[in-house]
């Protein structure tokens, strides 16, 4: 370790057809039997994604993507550090935030309009009030009868009443009044 680097060093060279220009792309595996065991226990998510990954990480940080060098039979594998470029990291923080919550929206939508078309198939019809509990449990499956009753702007009462309707078709309750949760029936 060195204060502006890491230095990986391991005997023998990069395996197969992989060299430093095909690395982040170019799968080889020095034991398939251990790298299949890995994938199947979910320790890894695809094969041949981790060095494609640290730098993806690297670049998106600000910092340049690791470098390699074979001295006589020793692979050296050097990852530059990361340096404080916290501007960049978060806009592009904020960036993803942005995405997670368009999808996430537009996950909500979607369900929102099954459980509409699922209603209809049924016979049922879920008012503005109901489809708003719904996307207030959607969004926090802890929430409160009271807090319904707040957000939705009407009564406990016929926050009650409305739930008592849309049980065991489009929500029920996980657990007890207090401790449990919320879920949405599809």
């Amino acid at each position: 370790m060195f204060d502006d680097r890491i230095v990986f060093e391991s005997p023998g060279k990069l395996p197969g057809q992989v060299k430093p220009n095909n690395i982040r792309h170019t799968h080889f595996s020095r034991n398939p039997k251990i790298a299949a065991f890995l994938k199947a226990y979910h320790f890894v998510k695809e094969f041949g994604e981790g060095f494609d990954r640290i730098c993806r990480e690297q670049e998106a940080n600000g910092a340049n993507v690791p470098s390699f060098r074979t001295d006589e039979f020793i692979l050296k594998i050097t990852v530059p550090k990361v340096t404080d470029n916290s501007s960049v990291r978060t806009e592009k923080l904020i960036e993803s935030e942005q995405k997670v919550t368009e999808k996430l929206i537009e996950n909500h939508q979607k369900l929102i309009e099954k459980l509409i078309e699922k209603a209809a198939r049924q016979g049922d019809r879920l008012t503005e009030n109901r489809k708003s509990i719904l996307r207030l449990v959607m969004d926090d499956p802890y929430i409160s009868k009271a807090d319904l009753s707040k957000l939705v702007g009407v009564s406990v009462a016929a926050i009650s009443a409305n739930i008592e309707v849309m049980r065991g078709k489009y929500l029920r309750r996980v657990g007890p009044d207090k401790g449990g949760f919320w879920e949405i029936i599809e």
